[in-house]
């Protein structure tokens, strides 16, 4: 059973990916994408293909993966089924930077203004949390965080003109699309990078989630480990958000997706396990937002919060244990 569920998740993953590169405003024949693909020939399917749908779909599968890695990793540090990768408060970080760029006339400077802002608030989480005693501390004080840093936003957005406010809406819907294919290589990259040192740090999160005393006798030191979670966690989930927008659910409903699956809860498989479903459900989601019908797309955020809601709805009534 467990070896079909692989098969299924690794086949499933190209047949979307090649559902992307086909469909959209302008249907294309399998041969005509993959003519697009060989030559250069700036056709119009040419520029369709590799300029639009290409790097789309790469985005999608490294962003609904990574976002995946992260929740589950903060689900298992802080012992919280409900946790995701915004808890820490850093996309609320990547977010305040925008707004400022944004709100202020500064179009231009959208992706280096988020990862500013990710990468600040990832050091002050660092910086204190070898201060905090608790998990629970460190938790609460991200989403402190990300209650000032929303704040701070909603001042900001008090004298900013239509235009600016217009942009910076767009922006929190979060979209897959407006990346060249140089930019969706490095997230895909970077997601994959992350996987592998989560991967190699399977044996502390399966001996983390017994406790962190019993986590200590067993050689788990709570300050190296903690920072690592949180160095994986803070890079790829500030970049996806500057790249992205504030992505929505993902990180918080695909981890229980996979434990629902692939039933097992050791990390050797769930890691595996959670970015693939990521990448798959990444790209379903981002086909549903080109459905036929919307002329402008759909926002991505209402995709995915279609998808996560009802998941996070099913294990808070379900109520079952998930460590």
């Amino acid at each position: 059973m467990n070896r079909i569920v692989w098969i299924v998740a690794i086949a499933l993953i190209p047949a979307l990916f090649a559902v992307e590169l086909l469909l959209g405003s302008v249907p294309l024949t399998f041969s005509e994408v993959l003519s697009a693909l060989t030559n250069n020939d700036q056709s119009l399917q040419h520029l369709i293909v590799v300029k639009s749908r290409l790097p789309r779909a790469i985005t999608a599968m490294a962003g609904g993966g990574g976002l995946a890695l992260c929740g589950l990793l903060m689900q298992t540090y802080f012992h919280n089924p409900l946790a995701g990768p915004s808890v820490l408060g850093i996309t609320s970080g990547a977010s305040l930077g925008v707004a400022a760029v944004l709100l202020a006339g500064a179009t231009g400077a959208v992706l280096p203004a988020a990862a500013v802002g990710s990468l600040l608030v990832l050091l002050l989480i660092m910086l204190i949390a070898n201060r905090l005693k608790s998990q629970v501390s460190l938790l609460i004080f991200g989403l402190m965080i990300g209650y000032l840093t929303s704040s701070v936003v909603t001042i900001l957005q008090q004298g900013a003109s239509k235009d600016a406010l217009r942009s910076f809406v767009f922006w929190g819907m979060g979209s897959f699309a407006d990346l060249n294919n140089g930019e969706g290589l490095l997230l895909l990259t970077m997601t994959g990078l992350a996987a592998l040192v989560a991967f190699a740090l399977h044996r502390q999160l399966d001996v983390w989630t017994l406790g962190n005393d019993i986590a200590a006798t067993m050689g788990v030191s709570r300050r190296r480990f903690t920072y690592q979670i949180l160095l994986i966690t803070g890079l790829v989930a500030g970049v996806i958000t500057a790249y992205c927008g504030p992505v929505a659910f993902l990180g918080l409903a695909v981890p229980h997706l996979a434990r629902g699956i692939w039933q097992r809860g050791n990390h050797a498989t769930l890691i595996p396990a959670v970015v693939l479903s990521g990448m798959a459900i990444g790209l379903a989601c981002d086909l549903i937002c080109r459905a036929p019908g919307a002329e402008s797309g759909f926002p991505l955020n209402a995709i995915t919060s279609l998808v996560g809601a009802p998941v996070v709805i099913f294990v808070i009534l379900k109520g079952r244990r998930v460590f």
